[in-house]
């Protein structure tokens, strides 16, 4: 039995390798995008996504849509097909390939939804007909935007607690079902907290 958790326990090289690759590849997608505060590159997001992902003993499969899962919402159409391109041509499974492909795709809102919140509970949807792990990714995703989000103004945090109260009920059944109780817990506990609330 290994002693490294999750990922680490079988062929190691290969699977940081591909996360590597993955997080190159996001990088130069986000090259010269910035978060809402105009100073933060946006590529730091995707990595710290990626980063409790792992923490919380998520797949390389759900690390590498981790990196990923903002390209196809906030990039170009060229950075889309090069993406797909990206994707198929991993060093992985077809299954796993497919898997990154299904995570992602779920966890993009469709520009062609009106109103965020429509787009939010349309993604929300997908995600919980997509590979159980796509709920990690999203539940990692909003800790790291909810952290995010201090600078804000009020009305900016108020709508955004209101729309994580919605990750949190559409996804909590699942969360504890697949065993992601504790990245669960985590953005409870950060939704109730007063953190940079203002």
């Amino acid at each position: 039995m290994s002693a490294c958790p999750g990922f680490m326990d079988q062929d190691p090289a290969m699977r940081l390798l591909v996360i590597k690759m993955a997080a190159d590849h996001a990088s130069r997608a986000h090259r010269g995008q910035f978060r809402k505060d105009r100073k933060t590159p946006y590529i730091t997001h995707p990595a710290r996504v990626a980063g409790l992902v792992a923490m919380f003993n998520g797949s390389h499969v759900a690390v590498i849509s981790a990196w990923l899962h903002d390209v196809y919402e906030d990039c170009t159409p060229e950075w889309i097909t090069r993406t797909d391109e990206f994707v198929a041509g991993l060093p992985l499974s077809d299954d796993e390939k497919g898997e990154i492909s299904v995570i992602v795709e779920a966890l993009t809102k469709k520009n062609t939804i009106k109103g965020k919140a429509g787009r939010l509970t349309d993604s929300l949807d997908r995600i919980l007909d997509a590979p159980p792990e796509a709920t990690l990714v999203k539940l990692c995703d909003r800790i790291d935007n909810l952290l995010d989000s201090g600078d804000r103004n009020g009305g900016f945090t108020k709508r955004y607690l209101a729309s994580t109260d919605e990750v949190i009920d559409k996804l909590s059944v699942r969360a504890s079902l697949y065993g992601y109780h504790c990245a669960l817990d985590a953005l409870v506990t950060i939704r109730n907290s007063k953190l940079k609330m203002e």
